[in-house]
C-alpha cells in the first residue's frame, strides 16, 4: 500500500546520504548539522563502533560508524564522506556516512511502509520512492539499542572526565 509521506505525520524534509551502495535518509528534524569528513581523535579504549571524536566548536562529539550500525560490510570512507550530527535524547552524536546527497522535500516521495524488524538492524521505517530513486528512511531513535546507548553514555562520560583534566591544570 502506498501513501503520501506527509499523510503519515513525518516531518517535511529528509536528509539523504549514500552508504554501502544504498541511499538512506533521516527525517531532517533529527539532523542538527552536516559536517564534511574531518579529522577525528582516536583516544585509547575507543570502541570499534566509534570512528572517533569530533571537536565541534569545543564540544567532543562521538562519531559512530553508520556502516556497522546498519549491519553493512565495513566501508572505507574517503574525502566525500560526511558526518551527520544527530539530535539525541542525551545530546548530540555523530554518524559517519558516505556522501550526503542533500535535503529533499518529503512530499516529492511515495511512502512505502516496510517490516522494520527484519532489515538494516530493525531501523528501517519506510522506503521512499520518487522517479525510480529509492531512499531507505531510517528511524533514528531505533538506531541504538538500550545497551548500546548505555555504553555510548559511559564512553562519553569517560571522555568528558579526560577533557576536564585539561581544564584543571595547576596554575
Amino acid at each position: 500500500m502506498m501513501m503520501d509521506a506527509a499523510a503519515k505525520g513525518d516531518g517535511l524534509a529528509v536528509v539523504t546520504f549514500r552508504l554501502g551502495g544504498h541511499s538512506f535518509g533521516f527525517g531532517a528534524e533529527w539532523v542538527a548539522e552536516v559536517v564534511p569528513n574531518a579529522w577525528l581523535a582516536r583516544p585509547p579504549a575507543l570502541p570499534a563502533m566509534a570512528a572517533g571524536l569530533l571537536d565541534l566548536g569545543g564540544t567532543a562529539i562521538t562519531v559512530l560508524r553508520g556502516d556497522l550500525l546498519l549491519g553493512l560490510p565495513e566501508q572505507s570512507f574517503g574525502l566525500d564522506a560526511s558526518i551527520l550530527v544527530m539530535k539525541g535524547q542525551k545530546g548530540r552524536v555523530g554518524l559517519l556516512t558516505g556522501r550526503v546527497d542533500g535535503v529533499r522535500d518529503l512530499q516529492a516521495f511515495t511512502y512505502q511502509p516496510v517490516d522494520g524488524d527484519h532489515n538494516f538492524q530493525g531501523c528501517l521505517r519506510a522506503q521512499l520512492v520518487s522517479d525510480g530513486f529509492v531512499v531507505h528512511l531510517l528511524d533514528w531513535p531505533r538506531m541504538l539499542g538500550a545497551e548500546e546507548q548505555a555504553r555510548l553514555a559511559e564512553f562519553e562520560d569517560r571522555t568528558a572526565q579526560r577533557l576536564a583534566l585539561w581544564d584543571d591544570a595547576p596554575s
